[in-house]
């Protein structure tokens, strides 16, 4: 009787949402993007900040971004991956900001011998009316424009 009565009230409040002028979710617009950075664009920009130290931002007219957009709407941002499983490759797509840990076996000439190395990579983004800016922060590595090729989805709704 509980988790009926349970049921009931869940069903009830899902459905007293609904209202008018928009606020029911049926006059919102969605606009779904897609841009590709690959790394032999003159797009990647190095940056520095007293804040965030050196860093990669890309700088993308989005004419959908308009100033109601801006005060008014939403504007979320995904890193596009693709990671193999077995024999399929598969789109995955991870919400930005976003740090990604990586481990890297590298040579060290000092040494003359391999070591594993620990740094992460930031991604986030920035808007303004019009553009959005893609930034991207490595920890260690020191990343060069011609190691960057990224995917981001932008979704607006407005």
């Amino acid at each position: 009787m509980k988790k009926l009565l349970k049921l009931m009230l869940i069903a009830m409040f899902m459905f007293s949402a609904c209202g008018k002028d928009g606020k029911d979710g049926k006059d919102t617009v969605l606009i779904v993007l897609d841009f590709h950075v690959p790394s032999s664009t003159t797009k990647w920009e190095s940056a520095i900040d007293d804040l965030m130290g050196d860093f990669f931002e890309c700088r993308v007219s989005v004419r959908e971004i308009t100033g109601d957009v801006f005060d008014n709407g939403v504007v979320l941002c995904y890193l596009v991956q693709y990671i193999e499983y077995g024999n399929t490759v598969t789109p995955i797509q991870t919400p930005l900001p976003y740090t990604y840990s990586r481990w890297e076996h590298l040579y060290d000439e000092e040494y003359e011998e391999y070591h594993w190395y620990n740094y992460s990579e930031n991604y986030t983004f920035e808007v303004s009316p019009g553009y959005i800016n893609f930034i991207v922060k490595s920890s260690d590595l020191g990343l060069s424009e011609g190691t960057l090729s990224c995917t981001f989805r932008v979704v607006i709704m407005r």
